[in-house]
């Protein structure tokens, strides 16, 4: 994030190394509490019933993309955008940069390995890039590489609605739930993001936050302002 998003990305900490462990961890600290979800994954599927969310939408099938086998951002952040026009809290979550790693080229998403679908190998079923890794099927280098782009991609794709959504009077955060290991840990078969497997790689994640500028001042606020910043006596 730090290298494409031209824009000062702190650091958090996330409460887990996979999205099932962080939905259950959020939803049991009230994270979504009485916001509106929008989401492309599945899992989410599995706190339905627990949070406290208004409401929990199913992007994941109403804007699955049969062809690259994921959601692609825009549908989810179109109607982001659409939901915070009434409600206080939304939360958007999109799969990118999460396997299958999609990069845009020309206006068109396309998948970075397009030899193996998404998750097809040439010896039979590959269910993570953990295991495409694990079998030679893909390099750490070349995933490392697909991951860098789907993140460029989707920043670049997110920053339009960034400026809309500030300007609108909105405060963004910008962050996601675990990293990735790409086979730093592979003394330990690590290539992903196991579950319960709180190391640095998978746990430090980006954290951006982005609030409106203030419109309106009084006198006297200028003048703090300026006295603080050691302009007025």
């Amino acid at each position: 994030m730090r290298e494409v998003a031209t824009w000062p990305i702190e650091t958090a900490v996330s409460p887990a190394s996979c999205t099932p462990e962080w939905l259950q961890k959020v939803v049991e600290r009230g994270a979504f509490d009485g916001s509106h979800v929008l989401s492309g994954n599945p899992q989410y599927e599995k706190i339905e019933s627990t949070t406290d969310a208004t409401t929990v939408e199913r992007c994941w099938e109403s804007d699955w993309d049969s062809q690259r086998q994921t959601v692609l951002p825009e549908p989810i952040l179109d109607r982001a955008t659409e939901v915070a026009e009434e409600a206080d809290s939304v939360v958007a979550h999109h799969q990118q940069p999460h396997w299958p790693y999609v990069a845009k080229l020309d206006e068109e998403w396309l998948l970075a390995y397009d030899d193996l679908g998404s998750w097809q190998g040439s010896d039979g079923e590959v269910d993570s890039v953990q295991v495409a890794m694990q079998r030679g099927l893909i390099s750490v280098r070349e995933a490392q590489r697909a991951y860098r782009a789907s993140v460029q991609s989707i920043w670049e794709t997110l920053v339009p609605y960034l400026v809309r959504w500030i300007e609108r009077g909105n405060t963004v955060v910008v962050t996601a739930d675990h990293g990735e290991t790409f086979g730093r840990l592979q003394d330990f078969l690590f290539y992903e993001h196991p579950c319960g497997c709180h190391l640095p790689p998978l746990v430090n994640v980006p954290w951006a936050e982005f609030r409106p500028a203030e419109t309106t001042e009084t006198g006297d606020d200028l003048e703090d302002r300026l006295r603080a910043l050691g302009y007025a006596d």
